[in-house]
């Protein structure tokens, strides 16, 4: 913990963590059904993937889910080859002392 101290308090890490993910942010996605603009979108953590800095996901109005994804290029690469080989992913989420919820979520890739 003593180098997570020397980069400055924890309420300055979080915030150049967030300034940091905020710059990758892409104006907007692309939808891969319909071609249209999809604006809402949001991060989806990193933790654990190494080599990729940030993955953003969008839903378009026609229901299409579309990624962008930057980092490392043989991440990034193999992030959507991952996504390619499954046609539907399973999302997770957990809290303390409960059992995971999961998602099916069906999944169009996006490069951009």
């Amino acid at each position: 913990m003593g180098q997570a101290k020397n980069r400055g308090s924890q309420a300055e890490r979080i915030a150049e963590a967030q300034t940091k993910l905020a710059a990758t942010r892409p104006e907007k996605l692309v939808c891969n059904g319909c071609g249209g603009d999809v604006t809402t979108i949001n991060p989806v953590s990193t933790r654990g993937l190494r080599g990729l800095e940030a993955i953003w996901v969008g839903q378009c109005d026609c229901g299409q889910t579309t990624f962008a994804a930057t980092g490392e290029p043989k991440a990034v690469d193999a992030f959507f080859f991952a996504l390619s080989e499954n046609t539907e992913l399973t999302l997770g989420s957990q809290k303390a002392g409960a059992a995971s919820t999961k998602v099916p979520w069906p999944a169009t890739i996006n490069a951009g």
